[in-house]
């Protein structure tokens, strides 16, 4: 991008956030040696107000790639059920990006007053954004058979809707969404903004990948160097990653400025680094073997089996666990008797399966020799690997699991679902559920 531009961009985005005063807040979210905090992404909230249930509304859940949007309320309930009574409570839930499901400011709305509760608890709530929140312009409401324009959240809103976040840091970025908190006297909590987003309401599709700017990654720079001079230990936090994750799809995942990143990472010993965006519970260390931070990768929340991670940062060690959420603790009577609420993780398991079956599958339907019955064991094959892929499941005992079933029998006759199956079935980097980082 031309220097000129690049500076416009940063202009136009100066004048969108002149109600934003500089940050002064250096006092620290807590005072314990080894809090925790909790981390979640691509919650991929839509306001109930914003459909009416109608066949708009139905044909949406039938195409979101196996997003349970139904019972976003519940999860969201039962997240900060879980966060207020824990023992000890969090210090902070932090939420990497894609927070809305399209960047509609009534879904940011409601979720912020639905989130308000862990503020109440003494919670700080930490927030990005993703590539689906600021200016998307598939941001709509579903009436009856209609889709209807929706408005859209721009960077004063996002400030605006999410002002606790900011009001936690003591240092933000003028060029982007990005600030730095500190956590405690050990470690210091930086939230970058890793979006392309336009700087008025867009009209079209939001762009998939990300970059950082020459002033953010200055900015960011200036961040870990005072970290480093006052001995705080920095982790950060973002939406696109810093490694492919993914050998099949790298293209919009992967942060276009990574090398840079993963060079400035690494000489300032930042020890982890929190993303989302492609939706799979993954953590890695570098491929290339160059760069020294652990990436860890939270799995959509509104995705099977809606992972959230707790984090403890003591000071000289780091360990990190993935929950599943548990929504029976919130349930009302009616509820649980409910059958999708009162069994909700098969009830999600479902929903991904169901909606990946058709993807998976369509390019072999009439392949030659399918046959009803190689169709329905191969399909419930490529479904659970697909699952066992975005769950953080892809481990040695979830590739046995696969090589036990039916379909795999007939995989090789069939040779481009062979071949997605085994760039998926067996992850050969870090386990995904668990880490531990020790000095």
């Amino acid at each position: 991008m031309a220097i000129g531009v690049s500076l416009l961009a940063m202009a136009l985005f100066a004048m969108g956030l002149t109600t934003v005063q500089p940050a002064i807040n250096r006092r620290p979210l807590t005072a314990q040696a080894a809090p925790s905090v909790w981390v979640l992404s691509d919650t991929h909230f839509i306001a109930p107000s914003l459909h009416d249930g109608g066949q708009a509304w139905r044909d949406i859940q039938a195409t979101a790639a196996g997003k349970e949007l139904r019972y976003q309320p519940v999860a969201i309930r039962a997240l900060v059920h879980a966060a207020t009574t824990a023992k000890p409570k969090p210090a902070a839930v932090i939420i990497t990006g894609d927070l809305t499901f399209n960047g509609e400011l009534a879904s940011a709305t409601s979720l912020a007053k639905r989130l308000a509760p862990l503020t109440k608890a003494g919670i700080r709530l930490l927030v990005i954004p993703g590539n689906h929140d600021i200016y998307d312009g598939w941001a709509r409401a579903y009436r009856g058979t209609k889709q209807l324009r929706a408005t859209q959240i721009g960077p004063a809103d996002w400030r605006r809707v999410f002002a606790g976040s900011y009001a936690a840091a003591f240092a933000e970025d003028p060029a982007s969404l990005s600030y730095a908190v500190r956590l405690n006297p050990h470690y210091q909590l930086l939230m970058l903004d890793t979006n392309s987003y336009t700087m008025q309401p867009a009209t079209q599709a939001p762009a998939t990948g990300g970059q950082v700017s020459r002033a953010t990654i200055q900015w960011l720079t200036k961040q870990l160097q005072a970290g480093r001079a006052a001995g705080v230990h920095s982790v950060v936090f973002m939406h696109h990653d810093l490694y492919a994750h993914d050998r099949r799809v790298q293209a919009g995942w992967v942060v276009d400025q990574a090398p840079t990143l993963r060079r400035l990472f690494t000489r300032y010993h930042v020890p982890v680094v929190f993303a989302g965006h492609i939706h799979a519970q993954d953590i890695a260390a570098d491929p290339a073997g160059q760069a020294t931070p652990i990436e860890v990768l939270s799995g959509s929340f509104t995705t099977s089996p809606g992972y959230y991670g707790s984090v403890r940062l003591a000071p000289h060690a780091i360990t990190y666990q993935a929950h599943p959420l548990n929504v029976k603790p919130v349930l009302t009577a009616a509820q649980l008797a409910t059958p999708a609420l009162a069994n909700y993780q098969q009830f999600m398991k479902q929903t991904f399966k169901q909606a990946n079956a058709g993807l998976l599958m369509q390019d072999v339907l009439l392949a030659k020799g399918m046959t009803d019955q190689k169709l329905t064991a191969l399909s419930d094959l490529m479904t659970e690997m697909m699952w066992q892929f975005f769950a953080g499941r892809d481990d040695a005992a979830g590739a046995k699991r696969l090589q036990q079933m039916p379909g795999y029998r007939y995989l090789n006759e069939f040779p481009s679902l062979a071949r997605q199956f085994h760039t998926r079935e067996l992850d050969r980097n870090l386990p995904d559920l668990h880490l531990r980082l020790a000095d």
